[in-house]
Protein backbone atom coordinates (compact mmCIF):
# COMPACT_ATOMS: atom_id res chain seq x y z
CA UNK A 1 0.00 0.00 0.00
CA UNK A 2 1.34 3.24 -0.96
CA UNK A 3 1.26 4.87 2.57
CA UNK A 4 3.50 2.74 3.59
CA UNK A 5 6.21 4.69 1.64
CA UNK A 6 5.26 7.97 4.09
CA UNK A 7 7.51 8.62 6.70
CA UNK A 8 6.47 9.03 10.25
CA UNK A 9 7.16 12.15 11.54
CA UNK A 10 6.73 11.91 14.81
CA UNK A 11 10.54 12.37 16.41
CA UNK A 12 10.68 9.10 18.99
CA UNK A 13 8.00 7.01 16.50
CA UNK A 14 8.66 3.43 18.36
CA UNK A 15 7.94 5.11 21.97
CA UNK A 16 4.53 6.63 20.30
CA UNK A 17 1.18 5.36 21.24
CA UNK A 18 -0.50 4.48 17.84
CA UNK A 19 0.94 3.20 14.52
CA UNK A 20 1.64 5.68 11.98
CA UNK A 21 0.26 3.42 9.51
CA UNK A 22 -3.01 2.67 11.44
CA UNK A 23 -3.81 6.80 11.76
CA UNK A 24 -3.28 6.96 7.85
CA UNK A 25 -5.29 3.96 6.94
CA UNK A 26 -8.08 5.19 9.80
CA UNK A 27 -8.00 8.71 8.62
CA UNK A 28 -8.09 7.59 4.80
CA UNK A 29 -11.50 5.35 5.57
CA UNK A 30 -13.10 8.20 7.36
CA UNK A 31 -12.98 10.86 4.65
CA UNK A 32 -14.33 7.57 2.46
CA UNK A 33 -17.03 7.38 4.65
CA UNK A 34 -18.28 11.09 5.54
CA UNK A 35 -16.01 12.41 7.93
CA UNK A 36 -14.88 15.88 7.72
CA UNK A 37 -13.13 17.22 11.15
CA UNK A 38 -10.70 15.65 13.27
CA UNK A 39 -13.61 14.79 15.32
CA UNK A 40 -15.16 12.84 12.90
CA UNK A 41 -12.01 10.49 12.39
CA UNK A 42 -12.04 9.71 16.25
CA UNK A 43 -16.06 8.84 16.29
CA UNK A 44 -15.83 7.17 13.29
CA UNK A 45 -12.94 5.01 14.68
CA UNK A 46 -14.56 4.07 18.09
CA UNK A 47 -17.62 3.10 16.43
CA UNK A 48 -15.69 0.65 13.71
CA UNK A 49 -12.94 -0.41 16.39
CA UNK A 50 -14.03 -4.29 15.95
CA UNK A 51 -14.05 -4.08 12.05
CA UNK A 52 -10.40 -1.88 12.13
CA UNK A 53 -8.87 -5.12 14.24
CA UNK A 54 -9.47 -7.28 11.63
CA UNK A 55 -6.04 -5.91 9.51
CA UNK A 56 -4.86 -3.49 12.19
CA UNK A 57 -2.80 -3.53 15.11
CA UNK A 58 -4.35 -0.56 17.14
CA UNK A 59 -1.85 -1.21 19.98
CA UNK A 60 -4.02 1.61 22.35
CA UNK A 61 -7.06 1.64 20.75
CA UNK A 62 -8.27 4.21 18.19
CA UNK A 63 -6.25 7.93 18.90
CA UNK A 64 -7.86 11.09 19.56
CA UNK A 65 -9.06 13.56 17.70
CA UNK A 66 -5.96 16.01 18.89
CA UNK A 67 -3.30 12.70 17.63
CA UNK A 68 -4.90 12.77 13.80
CA UNK A 69 -4.70 16.77 14.12
CA UNK A 70 -1.11 16.55 15.06
CA UNK A 71 -0.10 14.04 12.49
CA UNK A 72 -1.60 15.70 10.26
CA UNK A 73 0.14 18.71 11.15
CA UNK A 74 3.60 17.08 11.25
CA UNK A 75 3.21 15.43 8.23
CA UNK A 76 5.40 16.53 4.99
CA UNK A 77 2.58 17.54 2.60
CA UNK A 78 4.79 17.32 -0.51
CA UNK A 79 5.58 13.90 0.48
CA UNK A 80 2.24 13.17 1.14
CA UNK A 81 1.32 14.70 -2.37
CA UNK A 82 3.90 12.84 -4.08
CA UNK A 83 2.57 9.16 -2.50
CA UNK A 84 -0.29 10.35 -3.99
CA UNK A 85 0.46 10.86 -7.52
CA UNK A 86 2.79 7.72 -7.27
CA UNK A 87 -0.56 5.83 -6.29
CA UNK A 88 -2.70 7.34 -9.26
CA UNK A 89 -0.20 6.05 -11.53
CA UNK A 90 0.14 2.76 -10.19
CA UNK A 91 -3.46 1.89 -9.61
CA UNK A 92 -4.87 3.84 -12.64
CA UNK A 93 -2.49 2.68 -15.46
CA UNK A 94 -5.24 3.26 -17.93
CA UNK A 95 -4.56 6.70 -17.31
CA UNK A 96 -0.80 6.45 -19.08
CA UNK A 97 -2.41 4.25 -22.18
CA UNK A 98 -4.21 7.03 -24.29
CA UNK A 99 -5.68 5.47 -27.94
CA UNK A 100 -3.94 6.73 -30.91
CA UNK A 101 -5.31 10.17 -32.29
CA UNK A 102 -7.26 10.25 -29.00
CA UNK A 103 -5.23 12.83 -27.03
CA UNK A 104 -6.67 13.28 -23.45
CA UNK A 105 -7.72 16.39 -22.07
CA UNK A 106 -6.10 17.70 -18.70
CA UNK A 107 -7.75 20.73 -17.27
CA UNK A 108 -4.91 22.63 -14.91
CA UNK A 109 -6.66 24.76 -12.20
CA UNK A 110 -6.29 26.17 -8.75
CA UNK A 111 -8.85 25.97 -5.92
CA UNK A 112 -8.93 28.17 -2.72
CA UNK A 113 -9.85 26.22 1.04
CA UNK A 114 -11.75 29.48 2.40
CA UNK A 115 -11.80 27.57 5.68
CA UNK A 116 -8.52 27.43 6.11
CA UNK A 117 -7.71 31.24 6.43
CA UNK A 118 -6.27 32.59 9.51
CA UNK A 119 -7.00 35.57 11.63
CA UNK A 120 -4.52 38.49 11.19
CA UNK A 121 -2.91 40.00 8.80
CA UNK A 122 -1.38 38.01 5.84
CA UNK A 123 -3.19 34.84 6.84
CA UNK A 124 -4.08 33.77 3.51
CA UNK A 125 -6.24 30.55 2.69
CA UNK A 126 -4.16 27.51 1.16
CA UNK A 127 -4.77 27.34 -2.14
CA UNK A 128 -4.73 24.38 -4.29
CA UNK A 129 -3.97 23.83 -8.12
CA UNK A 130 -5.07 20.64 -9.63
CA UNK A 131 -4.51 18.32 -12.46
CA UNK A 132 -7.85 16.83 -13.98
CA UNK A 133 -8.51 13.76 -16.31
CA UNK A 134 -11.08 14.12 -18.45
CA UNK A 135 -11.25 11.01 -19.56
CA UNK A 136 -10.75 8.96 -16.16
CA UNK A 137 -12.97 11.38 -14.01
CA UNK A 138 -10.00 11.33 -11.35
CA UNK A 139 -7.52 13.41 -10.00
CA UNK A 140 -4.22 13.44 -11.16
CA UNK A 141 -2.17 15.02 -8.91
CA UNK A 142 -2.07 18.11 -6.95
CA UNK A 143 0.46 20.86 -5.63
CA UNK A 144 -0.02 23.66 -2.99
CA UNK A 145 0.23 27.35 -4.42
CA UNK A 146 3.13 28.89 -2.16
CA UNK A 147 1.55 32.26 -0.65
CA UNK A 148 4.47 34.52 -1.90
CA UNK A 149 4.51 33.10 -4.54
CA UNK A 150 1.02 32.31 -7.46
CA UNK A 151 -0.10 29.55 -9.47
CA UNK A 152 2.77 30.49 -12.10
CA UNK A 153 5.39 28.77 -10.12
CA UNK A 154 2.81 25.54 -9.20
CA UNK A 155 1.91 24.93 -12.28
CA UNK A 156 4.94 23.73 -13.85
CA UNK A 157 6.19 21.80 -10.34
CA UNK A 158 2.97 19.51 -11.12
CA UNK A 159 3.36 18.80 -14.44
CA UNK A 160 6.32 17.83 -14.35
CA UNK A 161 5.29 15.16 -11.34
CA UNK A 162 2.56 13.78 -13.97
CA UNK A 163 2.88 11.91 -17.43
CA UNK A 164 1.60 14.10 -20.17
CA UNK A 165 3.10 12.44 -23.24
CA UNK A 166 0.29 12.70 -25.66
CA UNK A 167 -2.21 14.71 -23.91
CA UNK A 168 -3.47 18.25 -23.92
CA UNK A 169 -3.05 20.42 -21.10
CA UNK A 170 -6.03 23.43 -20.81
CA UNK A 171 -5.77 26.19 -18.50
CA UNK A 172 -7.22 29.45 -17.69
CA UNK A 173 -5.85 32.78 -18.37
CA UNK A 174 -3.68 32.97 -15.23
CA UNK A 175 -1.54 29.77 -16.22
CA UNK A 176 -1.03 31.48 -19.72
CA UNK A 177 2.29 31.83 -19.24
CA UNK A 178 5.59 31.28 -21.47
CA UNK A 179 7.51 28.88 -18.85
CA UNK A 180 4.07 26.95 -18.41
CA UNK A 181 4.29 26.35 -22.50
CA UNK A 182 7.82 25.04 -22.25
CA UNK A 183 6.75 22.59 -19.77
CA UNK A 184 4.23 21.43 -21.86
CA UNK A 185 6.23 20.61 -24.96
CA UNK A 186 9.28 20.03 -23.06
CA UNK A 187 7.01 16.57 -22.16
CA UNK A 188 6.21 15.92 -25.66
CA UNK A 189 2.47 17.38 -24.45
CA UNK A 190 0.23 20.19 -26.44
CA UNK A 191 -1.09 23.18 -24.61
CA UNK A 192 -4.49 25.83 -24.97
CA UNK A 193 -4.59 28.36 -22.91
CA UNK A 194 -6.97 30.80 -22.74
CA UNK A 195 -6.09 34.66 -22.72
CA UNK A 196 -6.58 37.87 -21.44
CA UNK A 197 -5.34 41.16 -20.39
CA UNK A 198 -2.28 39.37 -18.23
CA UNK A 199 -0.81 39.15 -22.09
CA UNK A 200 -1.87 42.48 -23.19
CA UNK A 201 0.01 42.50 -26.53
CA UNK A 202 -0.92 38.66 -27.07
CA UNK A 203 -4.48 39.13 -26.57
CA UNK A 204 -4.51 42.59 -28.95
CA UNK A 205 -2.87 40.67 -31.47
CA UNK A 206 -5.24 37.95 -31.27
CA UNK A 207 -8.60 40.47 -30.93
CA UNK A 208 -7.04 42.34 -33.87
CA UNK A 209 -6.66 39.02 -36.23
CA UNK A 210 -10.51 38.35 -35.49
CA UNK A 211 -11.57 42.04 -35.97
CA UNK A 212 -9.90 41.83 -39.65
CA UNK A 213 -11.22 38.15 -40.28
CA UNK A 214 -14.93 39.14 -39.20
CA UNK A 215 -14.76 42.39 -41.20
CA UNK A 216 -13.56 40.32 -44.25
CA UNK A 217 -16.04 37.83 -43.96
CA UNK A 218 -18.89 38.78 -42.03
CA UNK A 219 -20.32 35.21 -42.70
CA UNK A 220 -18.35 32.73 -42.39
CA UNK A 221 -18.28 29.84 -44.88
CA UNK A 222 -18.32 26.69 -43.90
CA UNK A 223 -15.21 24.90 -43.16
CA UNK A 224 -12.61 23.30 -40.49
CA UNK A 225 -11.64 26.78 -39.63
CA UNK A 226 -15.35 27.53 -38.38
CA UNK A 227 -18.00 25.53 -36.50
CA UNK A 228 -20.95 26.30 -34.59
CA UNK A 229 -23.64 24.84 -32.08
CA UNK A 230 -26.90 25.27 -30.49
CA UNK A 231 -28.44 23.99 -27.13
CA UNK A 232 -31.82 24.52 -25.25
CA UNK A 233 -33.54 23.09 -22.35
CA UNK A 234 -34.42 24.05 -18.74
CA UNK A 235 -35.54 27.21 -19.97
CA UNK A 236 -32.06 28.22 -21.56
CA UNK A 237 -30.64 28.52 -25.40
CA UNK A 238 -26.88 28.90 -25.62
CA UNK A 239 -25.29 29.14 -28.85
CA UNK A 240 -21.52 28.50 -29.27
CA UNK A 241 -19.03 28.89 -32.31
CA UNK A 242 -15.27 28.94 -32.63
CA UNK A 243 -12.91 30.42 -35.24
CA UNK A 244 -9.32 29.18 -35.48
CA UNK A 245 -6.46 31.16 -37.17
CA UNK A 246 -3.39 28.84 -38.40
CA UNK A 247 -1.31 32.37 -39.25
CA UNK A 248 0.31 32.74 -36.02
CA UNK A 249 3.32 35.32 -37.41
CA UNK A 250 -0.35 37.62 -37.15
CA UNK A 251 0.85 37.47 -33.37
CA UNK A 252 3.99 39.50 -32.68
CA UNK A 253 5.07 38.03 -29.82
CA UNK A 254 4.84 34.11 -31.51
CA UNK A 255 8.45 33.56 -31.50
CA UNK A 256 8.48 33.94 -27.56
CA UNK A 257 5.65 31.44 -26.89
CA UNK A 258 7.30 27.34 -27.50
CA UNK A 259 5.56 25.15 -30.37
CA UNK A 260 2.28 27.42 -30.67
CA UNK A 261 0.48 26.43 -33.85
CA UNK A 262 -2.99 27.89 -33.94
CA UNK A 263 -4.71 30.98 -32.14
CA UNK A 264 -8.75 30.46 -31.92
CA UNK A 265 -12.12 32.64 -30.63
CA UNK A 266 -14.82 31.25 -28.87
CA UNK A 267 -18.13 32.86 -28.78
CA UNK A 268 -20.83 32.11 -26.42
CA UNK A 269 -24.47 33.38 -26.45
CA UNK A 270 -26.60 32.21 -23.76
CA UNK A 271 -30.42 33.12 -23.27
CA UNK A 272 -32.28 32.56 -20.09
CA UNK A 273 -35.63 33.95 -19.12
CA UNK A 274 -35.36 35.94 -21.78
CA UNK A 275 -31.64 37.56 -21.12
CA UNK A 276 -28.73 37.53 -23.21
CA UNK A 277 -25.51 37.68 -22.53
CA UNK A 278 -22.50 37.30 -24.76
CA UNK A 279 -18.58 36.24 -24.15
CA UNK A 280 -15.93 35.95 -26.24
CA UNK A 281 -12.71 33.88 -25.53
CA UNK A 282 -9.30 33.73 -26.92
CA UNK A 283 -6.99 30.97 -27.21
CA UNK A 284 -3.23 29.66 -28.18
CA UNK A 285 -2.69 26.12 -29.05
CA UNK A 286 0.51 24.32 -29.95
CA UNK A 287 -1.56 21.45 -32.02
CA UNK A 288 -3.64 22.38 -34.80
CA UNK A 289 -7.14 21.72 -34.32
CA UNK A 290 -10.32 22.40 -36.29
CA UNK A 291 -12.81 24.70 -35.11
CA UNK A 292 -14.98 22.02 -33.48
CA UNK A 293 -11.67 20.26 -31.63
CA UNK A 294 -10.99 23.63 -30.30
CA UNK A 295 -14.50 24.09 -29.03
CA UNK A 296 -14.61 20.96 -27.44
CA UNK A 297 -11.71 21.15 -25.61
CA UNK A 298 -12.36 24.40 -24.28
CA UNK A 299 -15.86 22.90 -23.56
CA UNK A 300 -14.11 19.66 -21.60
CA UNK A 301 -12.16 22.45 -19.40
CA UNK A 302 -14.49 23.35 -17.31
CA UNK A 303 -14.81 19.47 -16.25
CA UNK A 304 -12.19 20.28 -13.61
CA UNK A 305 -14.87 22.66 -11.64
CA UNK A 306 -17.87 21.06 -12.62
CA UNK A 307 -16.38 17.51 -11.44
CA UNK A 308 -13.93 17.99 -9.02
CA UNK A 309 -14.08 21.52 -7.14
CA UNK A 310 -18.07 21.65 -7.15
CA UNK A 311 -17.96 17.80 -5.80
CA UNK A 312 -15.35 18.67 -3.47
CA UNK A 313 -17.49 21.76 -1.88
CA UNK A 314 -21.09 19.91 -2.45
CA UNK A 315 -20.31 16.51 -1.53
CA UNK A 316 -17.26 16.75 1.13
CA UNK A 317 -18.24 20.18 2.40
CA UNK A 318 -14.32 21.25 1.62
CA UNK A 319 -15.16 25.37 2.10
CA UNK A 320 -16.80 24.39 5.79
CA UNK A 321 -13.10 22.60 6.75
CA UNK A 322 -11.65 25.01 9.40
CA UNK A 323 -8.45 23.76 9.77
CA UNK A 324 -6.28 27.08 10.05
CA UNK A 325 -2.85 25.00 10.15
CA UNK A 326 -1.84 25.03 6.54
CA UNK A 327 0.11 21.78 6.19
CA UNK A 328 -2.49 19.94 8.11
CA UNK A 329 -5.12 21.73 5.97
CA UNK A 330 -2.81 20.72 2.65
CA UNK A 331 -2.64 16.89 4.07
CA UNK A 332 -6.75 16.66 4.38
CA UNK A 333 -6.64 17.92 1.02
CA UNK A 334 -4.89 15.42 -0.46
CA UNK A 335 -7.17 12.46 1.78
CA UNK A 336 -10.12 14.11 0.41
CA UNK A 337 -8.65 13.90 -3.48
CA UNK A 338 -8.11 10.17 -2.42
CA UNK A 339 -11.60 9.56 -1.24
CA UNK A 340 -12.89 10.88 -4.07
CA UNK A 341 -10.78 8.84 -6.73
CA UNK A 342 -11.76 5.74 -4.76
CA UNK A 343 -15.50 6.66 -4.81
CA UNK A 344 -15.26 7.89 -8.47
CA UNK A 345 -13.60 4.60 -9.90
CA UNK A 346 -16.23 2.43 -7.90
CA UNK A 347 -18.54 1.22 -11.01
CA UNK A 348 -20.62 -1.07 -8.75
CA UNK A 349 -22.81 1.80 -7.50
CA UNK A 350 -24.47 4.28 -9.59
CA UNK A 351 -25.00 6.77 -6.78
CA UNK A 352 -24.16 10.15 -6.18
CA UNK A 353 -20.37 10.46 -4.43
CA UNK A 354 -22.46 11.67 -1.39
CA UNK A 355 -24.77 8.58 -1.09
CA UNK A 356 -21.61 6.33 -1.68
CA UNK A 357 -19.57 8.45 1.23
CA UNK A 358 -22.91 7.28 3.37
CA UNK A 359 -23.25 3.44 1.76
CA UNK A 360 -19.38 2.95 2.72
CA UNK A 361 -20.25 4.35 6.41
CA UNK A 362 -22.76 2.09 6.83
CA UNK A 363 -21.71 -1.30 5.17
CA UNK A 364 -18.34 -3.03 5.77
CA UNK A 365 -19.08 -4.65 2.74
CA UNK A 366 -18.98 -2.08 1.03
CA UNK A 367 -15.94 -0.10 2.43
CA UNK A 368 -14.22 -3.21 2.24
CA UNK A 369 -14.31 -3.58 -1.56
CA UNK A 370 -13.49 0.39 -2.23
CA UNK A 371 -10.24 -0.34 -0.15
CA UNK A 372 -9.31 -3.33 -1.94
CA UNK A 373 -9.06 -1.42 -5.21
CA UNK A 374 -6.60 1.18 -3.03
CA UNK A 375 -4.80 -1.23 -1.89
CA UNK A 376 -4.60 -3.48 -4.72
CA UNK A 377 -3.95 -0.76 -6.89
CA UNK A 378 -1.22 0.69 -5.11
CA UNK A 379 1.44 -1.75 -6.05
Amino acid sequence: MFLNELTDPRKRASSCEHNFNDILVIAVCAIICGADTWQDMQEFGEEKEGWFRLFLELPNGIPSHDTFYRIFCMLKPDEFQECFTRWVKSAYPEALDIPDGDAEIIPIDGKVIKGSKGKGKGKKAVLMVSAWSTRLSLVLGQKKVDKKSNEITAVPQLLEAIDLKGCMITADAISCQKSIAETCVNQEADYLFAVKGNQKTLHNDIQTAVEERWNSNPEEPVSDAFFECKNKGHGRHEYRCCWVFDDVSALSTADEWTGIKQFGVVQSDRTIDGKATTALRFYISSKTMTAEGMLNATRQHWEVENSLHWMLDVAFDEDACQTKDECAAENLSTLRRIALNILKADVTSKRSIKTKRKKAGWSNRYLSQLLKSFIVGAK
